[in-house]
């Protein structure tokens, strides 16, 4: 098929290696090479899940309008090239972008990564998810999604946490929930949110930011939905003993919150509620794919370390939704 493809546009002499399933959770990816007469060039392409109606994620022409806003808006992301929804090549939409050298630093296993490196980098990320939220939405993306409130939001998120069929879970996870209702600030002036920002969506070498990947959950909402999810993945109180002792190569979340303040001058005092916002999205979403993995229909050995922090996660998020 990918040859296909690349022969009916980059000519017939073109060929396709060095294909290979992309990292990560963020669909039906594929590096590849395509050469020809013409250009060598590294690619990725996302496909659309077969059979799947086109919508949330699984619409995976929607990221092609942010891409192209952000790339505009001085966001470090990759180029788009090809996009359609003609599904003869593929069975399903699609969209190619240029494949960026490096890789991304995985949160989820211990990494050899300190020091400066992670420091600049880190800088670098934060600078980058300030560019996002600075995107004119509504010039550029003016039909592209509808701004969510924080009560949709957060109610969004219940559904989710109950397809994880805990009935312990379930009422521990409704305890943030309320809590979150209860004490949720002032509604903020909505910008594009990125939805998943941390670093294994960030590609990155020689200890520089390449590009900011998986924009498949972006959205309009409130920006520090940003930034209460970046110090939630690193704030050591959140996460379970497996993970907490390799948690000494990333910055702490109080500086990631005072690195965002001086990359944007937002001087909100709410930091804390967003990341037990983070909290409370990031244990519906634990407990929802920890259930898939152990009932095989989505095995993924990665939950059952991110499954440890449920309880810890819940726990943090109400002190942080309460201070």
């Amino acid at each position: 098929m990918l040859t296909s493809w690349a022969q009916a546009h980059y000519g017939p002499s073109a060929a396709v290696d060095q294909v290979a399933p992309m990292p990560g959770h963020a669909g039906i990816s594929f590096g590849f090479d395509v050469r020809s007469d013409s250009a060598e060039e590294r690619l990725v392409i996302r496909v659309a899940p077969p059979g799947v109606r086109r919508s949330g994620p699984a619409d995976v022409l929607r990221q092609v309008p942010v891409l192209q806003a952000a790339a505009v808006s001085g966001v470090p992301v990759a180029g788009v090239r090809w996009w359609s929804d003609d599904e003869r090549w593929f069975g399903s939409p699609y969209f190619v972008v240029d494949r960026l050298p490096g890789s991304s630093l995985s949160c989820w296993e211990p990494l050899e990564e300190t020091g400066s490196d992670a420091d600049s980098i880190f800088a670098a990320a934060v600078d980058a998810l300030a560019a996002i939220h600075r995107i004119d939405w509504r010039r550029q993306l003016s039909d592209w999604a509808e701004p969510r409130s924080l009560e949709a939001e957060i109610r969004a998120w219940e559904p989710v946490l109950r397809k994880g069929r805990n009935e312990a879970w379930i009422a521990f996870g409704l305890a943030l929930h309320e809590e979150l209702l209860r004490t949720r600030p002032p509604e903020p002036a909505p910008a594009v949110v990125h939805g998943d920002f941390y670093s294994n969506n960030w590609v990155c070498q020689d200890g520089k930011l390449l590009g900011v990947v998986d924009w498949e959950i972006a959205g309009i909402g409130a920006p520090l939905l940003d930034v209460g999810w970046l110090m939630m993945i690193y704030d050591p109180a959140c996460w379970g003993p497996t993970r907490r002792p390799w948690m000494t190569w990333s910055p702490p979340p109080e500086q990631l919150g005072d690195a965002y303040r001086s990359a944007t001058g937002d001087r909100s005092p709410d930091l804390a509620w967003y990341q037990g916002l983070a909290c409370w999205r990031f244990a519906a979403i634990t407990a929802m794919n920890l259930h898939l993995h152990r009932s095989g229909n989505r095995p993924d050995e990665t939950w059952e370390l991110i499954g440890e922090a449920f309880e810890p996660m819940v726990a943090r998020g109400l002190e942080l939704a309460r201070a």
